[in-house]
């Protein structure tokens, strides 16, 4: 292979380090922090073989709306070129994995660029999967000065998700003894490493529930060992109970027992997602309950009055709070039928939410924003299609008024144009290219974001872009589609289509086979399905990765009932397919398929 080997030739000034001592500049202000929950986990198949919150199948019948179901086939590529996605609002960046390194960079980036100091991964137990998505964020946090805590949602730790990890641990008194090891996990593996989330030098988490009692975490706390050099952290208790309506106005809740229980072991109450009492109407037909703009300063008033002008010592460690709306019509309560909205006002709830607490800011530490990532509730800030970069610059905005720091909006694209970069670099890559060069110059680039330096940041990722593409032109492309005439399909043949239910074997011709497995493509599977009853169907393939359980799912469909054709396009992905041997494919399940077809752009390099 060495005769097709190539350099890219990018032999940038910027890549001298002797300006590697500006990084890690500590910006002045006055030691404010932002954070903003992050909400997980989201897989894709070319990286782990699986979906995760991306799809989402849900019995939506105790709904007063007229929507009675949820069916969000991720995998599946509708006409616009998006994924169907368990959300209102499309990633800018597009459906991603969250265990991606560059997407994980892209997401640390942007938030360094609109003054967030760092993700509050929400959390639940030792090696549950937002653990794993914790402990790989914080690889990427630790190069960049930011970081990594989390909102514990030790109501996880309650359920029986617990026990079918652990069998032994069956009971209400052996989960909370498990209780004290995460705890303890916490301190030794999150508040005292470098990317543990400080404020006045003390680590911090929000505490979700509905998990322990006062009473067991009182027992837990009792257990635990804190590093003589770690200080214990803040623990922001989370409260946001429901309130009424009264003459059209809102009335929030100013006293809880509950909560009082929590202050008393040293919790500091901190709001959610503010409460939507208000019933379905005509304007706003499409959910359960809602909220206007007016009843979420409502709901913040009490955190106001009774905590952050609070003089007991207890609370010394108060944080704001800030969301951007809420449209739940991707989950629906997470499958318990109930649709939530909270309108974003093209932003101004966002920016209504901020200003009452930078009214208040001299009473507070903190700001925490729910969320960066929630796209099931659709209270997310990350870029989207359909809001742009909006949060984020607002973000920015405020966050830099709250920091006493100045606001640079210059950054806030730059991380996507990154991360386009470092694809592009790895798909010459799979041409023997050689852009080791290429990665170091977008390495420098993306420290350069970082560290705020936005105009030699540009220029870098310009001059990246610009032999990127010169390099590309080194390649050429081939379209290659093959209709049901041209594909042997063996299977169960009926007037409608073929019924799957004893599979469907789909083979191509011998050339075809040798062109996938020797060049590399992008991919697609197209086929009809009939709407009918609500089963599950896959694509499935011969897969060299492993689990081979998930990667040999090509993708999978859920019929949602609605006795109509629908089309489906599922993309094909070289590292996942082997080709070696007939069927390239199968489907499996239960339903009726026509119209199979697929389409291949085969690409080759011009280098001999």
């Amino acid at each position: 292979m060495k005769n097709r080997a190539f350099s890219i030739g990018v032999v940038f000034g910027i890549l001298m380090f002797s300006s590697v001592c500006s990084f890690g500049r500590t910006p002045d202000g006055n030691g404010k922090k932002v954070y903003a929950d992050y909400h997980g986990v989201r897989y894709t198949r070319q990286h782990d073989g699986k979906l995760g919150r991306w799809e989402m199948y849900a019995n939506t019948e105790k709904s007063a709306t007229e929507r009675k179901t949820l069916c969000y086939n991720a995998d599946n590529i509708l006409e616009n070129g998006r994924h169907d996605i368990a959300a209102t609002a499309y990633p800018l960046v597009g459906m991603q994995s969250n265990l991606d390194p560059d997407y994980i960079e892209y997401q640390i980036l942007s938030a360094k660029a609109a003054k967030i100091d760092g993700f509050f991964i929400e959390w639940g137990y030792m090696h549950h999967e937002n653990d794993i998505l914790l402990r790989e964020m914080q690889k990427v946090a630790a190069r960049y000065n930011f970081e990594i805590g989390v909102n514990w949602c030790d109501g996880w730790l309650y359920y029986n998700w617990i026990t079918k990890l652990y069998p032994e641990i069956n009971t209400r008194e052996k989960k909370t003894e498990h209780y004290v090891r995460c705890y303890q996990y916490l301190i030794d593996s999150v508040f005292s490493v470098p990317t543990a989330p400080l404020v006045n030098g003390r680590p911090v988490f929000y505490l979700f529930g509905p998990g322990a009692t006062p009473e067991e975490y009182k027992w837990v706390t009792s257990k635990i060992h804190f590093p003589e050099n770690i200080k214990q952290p803040a623990v922001l208790r989370r409260w946001a109970d429901w309130g009424r309506l009264e003459n059209d106005k809102y009335i929030p809740v100013t006293k809880s027992e509950d909560i009082d229980k929590w202050v008393k072991l040293g919790t500091i109450p901190t709001a959610w997602i503010p409460a939507r009492v208000r019933t379905m109407d005509e304007n706003f037909p499409h959910w359960d309950n809602y909220a206007l703009a007016d009843d979420l300063i409502e709901f913040m008033k009490p955190f106001r009055d009774s905590i952050w002008n609070s003089a007991r010592p207890s609370f010394s460690l108060k944080s704001g709070f800030a969301m951007p709306g809420m449209d739940n019509r991707g989950c629906a309560g997470w499958g318990r039928g109930h649709f939530f909205c909270i309108p974003r006002n093209q932003g101004k709830t966002y920016e209504q939410m901020w200003n009452f607490c930078l009214a208040n800011k001299d009473s507070l530490d903190m700001m925490f924003i729910a969320s960066w990532s929630d796209y099931t509730e659709g209270h997310e800030i990350e870029p989207t299609v359909e809001n742009g970069d909006r949060e984020l610059r607002n973000t920015l905005k405020y966050a830099a008024q709250f920091k006493n720091e100045q606001a640079d909006d210059r950054g806030i694209a730059l991380p996507l144009q990154l991360f386009t970069l470092r694809k592009q670099t790895t798909f010459l890559k799979a041409f023997f290219l050689n852009v080791s060069t290429m990665e170091i110059a977008l390495d420098y680039a993306a420290r350069l974001i970082s560290n705020g330096e936005y105009k030699r940041a540009k220029k870098a990722l310009d001059k990246a872009s610009e032999k990127l593409n010169k390099a590309g032109r080194l390649l050429s492309a081939t379209t290659i589609v093959l209709s049901e005439e041209k594909l042997l399909l063996e299977g169960t043949s009926t007037p409608e289509g073929y019924n799957i239910f004893g599979g469907l074997k789909v083979s191509f011709p011998d050339e075809l086979v040798k062109k996938l497995t020797s060049n590399n493509y992008k991919g697609y599977i197209s086929f009809e399905y009939l709407d009918n009853g609500f089963d599950l169907m896959e694509v499935r393939s011969k897969t060299a990765r492993k689990p081979v359980e998930q990667f040999e799912i090509v993708g999978r469909i859920k019929t949602d009932n609605t006795q109509g054709w629908k089309k489906a396009k599922i993309a094909l992905f070289k590292d996942n397919i082997l080709y070696a041997a007939n069927p390239a494919f199968t489907f499996k399940g239960k339903g009726v398929v026509r119209n199979v077809s697929v389409v291949y752009e085969i690409f080759q390099t011009e280098l001999k």
